[in-house]
């Protein structure tokens, strides 16, 4: 019975720290709180219920820095990755239409593969207690770290938009910054697509995509995905169709199939989207 309840009180400690991440960053005090006097302190008395004396003396430390990399670090690591990517889209989002916090399709991949890599290597460090060369996790651990942090740096000003004056607006990490105006723009292709899902994704589900190909007179055609239906992505979709009206640009909405006018109404009565809006800018008949 000790046991049971243990667990139940070590699974609540975590869920404590998860849950306790939404007060940040407005209040950093009542977070590390509810840390130090609620979730760490159920998390250790779970342990105690489930070991005798003995072994809790033992292996208290090595617990500690097991919730301290499970219910700290990793959420803790997230957090900082998801409020970097907001502020970045704070901070150079003035009057685009559409923003994204990379220039490129790969590069928001580089300082997510360096954390989760620092994950791994801290994961290695904690929990492979019999690692002879100890020095070797933790070279790779500061290493990764490094690269990390260099990563958010140099990709601070990396990022590409849609403007609604200076037109596709692309800036690269090396200070580098490409404009196509409005004029220079030939035509605006919409395509709609179904994606559908991967047999080794469980989470993974078919549904309706569509793309925009933005061709421009130089050759260099730029594609937005947007990866469903939504209110907010049609109301993108709008303001660059009215731009393209506006410079006379053809906007061409390339006819769904059958299988894609399956999709596409499926989710629009599974979203409860409004109807006549999506189907006056797909042009569906």
């Amino acid at each position: 019975m000790k046991n049971f309840i243990g667990k139940i009180l070590i699974g609540l400690s975590i869920v404590i720290a998860y849950v306790n991440l939404q007060s940040l960053p407005e209040n950093i005090l009542t977070y590390i709180l509810i840390i130090i006097l609620v979730s760490f302190p159920l998390y250790i008395i779970g342990h105690r219920l489930r070991r005798t004396l003995i072994i809790f003396k033992e292996k208290v430390i090595i617990w500690s820095f097991a919730y301290a990399f499970v219910a700290l670090l990793i959420p803790l690591l997230f957090f900082s990755y998801t409020q970097y990517e907001q502020l970045k889209s704070d901070t150079f989002n003035e009057h685009f239409i559409l923003f994204e916090s990379t220039s490129s399709v790969n590069g928001e991949g580089i300082s997510l593969g360096f954390m989760l890599f620092l994950i791994l290597f801290v994961s290695i460090r904690i929990f492979s207690s019999d690692i002879r060369r100890k020095w070797i996790p933790n070279l790779l651990i500061l290493i990764t770290l490094i690269a990390y942090s260099t990563s958010l740096y140099v990709l601070w000003e990396d990022y590409r938009g849609i403007h609604a004056d200076r037109g596709l607006v692309t800036n690269k990490w090396n200070g580098f910054e490409e404009s196509i105006p409005w004029e220079n723009v030939s035509r605006i292709y919409i395509d709609p697509y179904v994606h559908y899902a991967s047999l080794s994704n469980t989470s993974d589900e078919t549904h309706i995509s569509w793309t925009m190909v933005i061709e421009s007179s130089s050759n260099k055609d730029m594609l937005y995905r947007f990866q469903n239906l939504s209110e907010n992505d049609l109301h993108i979709g709008n303001q660059i169709k009215e731009i393209a009206k506006d410079n006379n640009i053809p906007f061409i909405v390339n006819r769904m199939t059958e299988d894609e006018r399956k999709w596409y109404e499926f989710e629009l009565d599974l979203e409860k989207l409004p109807k006549t809006d999506f189907h006056v800018f797909f042009q569906f008949k």
